[in-house]
């Protein structure tokens, strides 16, 4: 019973550890996963690279806002 909190804990905090996806004129928080890969897979300018493999949904970790950058 410990480990399944122990590991219920921490899967939470591990998805809840993704930034928010703030709104600004190039950036759609609810472009499709392919759109958010083109930019964020490769060293531009402003740009974080993805730290992790590509996932079908970038909103089930990372929620949309309407705050600007």
């Amino acid at each position: 019973l410990i480990g399944v909190g122990v590991i219920g804990s921490l899967s939470y905090s591990f998805i809840s550890a993704a930034p928010d996806l703030k709104k600004s004129e190039y950036h759609e928080a609810t472009a499709p996963a392919e759109k958010c890969i083109q930019c964020h897979v490769k060293a531009t300018d402003n740009v974080p690279i993805m730290p992790h493999r590509p996932m079908g949904s970038c909103t089930f970790c990372h929620t949309p806002t309407d705050k600007p950058f």
